[in-house]
This record gives C-alpha cells, sequence and structure tokens, in this order.
C-alpha cells in the first residue's frame, strides 16, 4: 500500500510538471503539508502523541514586500541589515495540528498519558537567504481548545476511513489563545560537484521558539544526496516550524530533474510546551515532560519543472516520563511553483 501511494504521488507530480512548459516563474509558490501517523502516508499505523497535522501556505516573490510583514525584523539591526544583502520572500500560512493520547476510546481522562488537544494558527513568515546563510523568522496566531476544532477534524476523518473514533476529547486542553514566534537559521556548510551539479551536501541549523505554546531552542543537521540538488537548503518540515522553501524571481523552469534522498538528526531543549505542560493561564491536564528530546527522520524528494514533492518518517524520543516510549509518523509536502 505505501509503495502504491508514493509511487502515485510522484506519477501525478511527473504528469502535471511534464505538461508545463519550460518557462520563467514570477517567483510565487503554493504549499501543502500533511504529517500523520496513518499508514496511509506511510506512517506507524499508531494514532496517538501527534496525531495529524496539516498547513497550506503561499510564499510571495521577493519583489513583493508587504510592509506590515516588516514589523518582524524591523526591531532588529542585525536582521535588518541582513535583509539589505538577501533576498527575500514573505508568506502566509493557515495550519492545524492535532495531538491526542495513546488510548484514544478511553471517555474518562488518563492522568498517565497526554492531554487531547487542537492547535489552528495563522503565521506570518519572512524567509531571506544569501550564498552562505538562511534565515526563517514566523510569528503564529492562534487558539486551542475546543474552538480550534481538533475533536470534530479527529473523528469525522475516522468516520471517513472506519477506525474508532476519540472517545475523551471532553478532556481536552482549555480554550487559550496563543501568540508564537519561531527562528531558525540554516548554513551552507559543506557540499559536493560534479560537471556543475550538486550531488552532496550536509546542512547543519539551529533555532528557538518563544510564546505560550512552547519556550524551546534546537539544533540539527541534515544530509542529502543525490541528482542535481536543489539550490536551496534543504527539506522543511511543518511541525518543527521550519517554514518554505525559498523561492526566486525569474527563476528559469526547465526540464532538470531533481532526485534525492536525506537524513537528519535534532536535538531539543524544551522549557515549556503547552500540549504537554498544560495551559498557560488555568489548570488543566498535564503530564511530566522530559525536558531534552531528539528526533531523527529520513526520506526523499523530487523537483520537477514547478513541482516539488517530499516524503519522509520521524522518529521522535520520549517526550514525557509516564509514556516513555518512542513515537514516529510520515509526511508529505507539495509545492508549485508560478
Amino acid at each position: 500500500m505505501k509503495i502504491r501511494i508514493l509511487c502515485f504521488y510522484i506519477l501525478f507530480s511527473s504528469s502535471l510538471a511534464i505538461a508545463l512548459d519550460p518557462v520563467k516563474s514570477t517567483g510565487n509558490s503554493a504549499n501543502l503539508y500533511i504529517e500523520n501517523d496513518s499508514r496511509s502516508l506511510g506512517g506507524p499505523g499508531s494514532d496517538q502523541a501527534y496525531s495529524n497535522g496539516f498547513r497550506i501556505s503561499y510564499v510571495m516573490s521577493e519583489e513583493i514586500q508587504p510592509a506590515l510583514f516588516k514589523l518582524l525584523t524591523n526591531w532588529s539591526d542585525y536582521l535588518k541589515k541582513e535583509l539589505t544583502k538577501s533576498k527575500t520572500n514573505y508568506g502566509v500560512s493557515l495550519a492545524h495540528q492535532i495531538f491526542s493520547p495513546n488510548n484514544i476510546i478511553e471517555e474518562n481522562l488518563n492522568v498517565n498519558d497526554r492531554p487531547y488537544a487542537g492547535w489552528l494558527n495563522l503565521g506570518f513568515s519572512v524567509h531571506f537567504k544569501n550564498k552562505n546563510h538562511d534565515h526563517l523568522l514566523s510569528l503564529n496566531l492562534g487558539m486551542i481548545g475546543s474552538n480550534a476544532m481538533g475533536e470534530e477534524v479527529q473523528n469525522n476523518f475516522h468516520r471517513l476511513i472506519d477506525t474508532p473514533e476519540g472517545k475523551g476529547w471532553k478532556n481536552q486542553l482549555h480554550s487559550e489563545l496563543t501568540l508564537q514566534l519561531y527562528y531558525q537559521q540554516r548554513l551552507r556548510f559543506f557540499e559536493l560537484f560534479s560537471k556543475s551539479t550538486k550531488f552532496f551536501e550536509i546542512i547543519p541549523y539551529y533555532g528557538a521558539g518563544f510564546g505560550n505554546v512552547a519556550i524551546e531552542s534546537h539544533v540539527g543537521g541534515i544530509i542529502r544526496y543525490g541528482i542535481n540538488l536543489p539550490d536551496d537548503f534543504g527539506p522543511t518540515r511543518d511541525s518543527a516550524n521550519e517554514g518554505d522553501t525559498m523561492v526566486t524571481a525569474n527563476q528559469r523552469i526547465d526540464n532538470k530533474t531533481s532526485l534525492y534522498v536525506f537524513s537528519g538528526v535534532r536535538g531539543i531543549a524544551s522549557l515549556r510546551n503547552i500540549f504537554l505542560d498544560g495551559n498557560t493561564f488555568e489548570e488543566s491536564h498535564r503530564v511530566h515532560k522530559y525536558p531534552f528530546l531528539f528526533e531523527t527522520d529520513f526520506g526523499f524528494g523530487t523537483k520537477i519543472q514547478r513541482i516539488d514533492f517530499i516524503w519522509r518518517f520521524v522518529t521522535r524520543s520520549p517526550e514525557f516520563k509516564e509514556q516513555s516510549h518512542f513515537n514516529s509518523f510520515a509526511s508529505i509536502s507539495f509545492s508549485y511553483l508560478f
């Protein structure tokens, strides 16, 4: 089943891309990210911990400079200086995430497992790069609790695929408005070329998040190997708040195909995580989280004319003491350049 689904995605992307003429791009892109632990995406087939993520975004050409978005960078002299020597994209996104305990058919609160939670948010980002490094700064405004519609999204989907519904959503986190800021920098560290095309690279990165959703920092790296590696800073991921791939105005879209595999590791230090520590301003169910965890991932990607497709499998170390086991999920992303 996994192979058939992945082949379908690749064939669909290839067929659509080949049908398009090799013309210049305006430097805008539309993006879709889906993360789930079900087997339909190549996940482990469980329905626990981080259960589902969905995000759509629109990235603007570097020629578009919305004045309102500049509030993300104008407070910092360092960022303003970096912007003057970088290519820049601004973006907007709508995202939804669902977290649930191991046993979703239990109606009563299980104090030894994580809370039910849904997070709905609107994101504004600025993404800028030069030949040496890539910066992302994003601001996410949203809500957690019943207004985030985690119960409706999960159970409607489960009815569609004929699997058990989550019975314990009455115990979910209380409604709370969220304000979250994220930053990440990626570095062009090591590259290998053959006949002017890149086939291997190592990309280290670091970043942090601050807000009432999470206070954390992270450091990690990606190794990528393949044919005609794209001129970017590696694949990004929705749940890691890494934004979207940079796009360039008047970029030539040709028949050169990129195909690659990648693997990465990330270490995370967490001071606060609302999905484990509970609500910020009132009492709610919580568990005892580990202050440090790590993630590994592997996957493959392809870029064919206007279409960019990525599949990955992520494994996360135990997040809290009451349930000390590893969790995994899979993700796919589509980007269309126009």
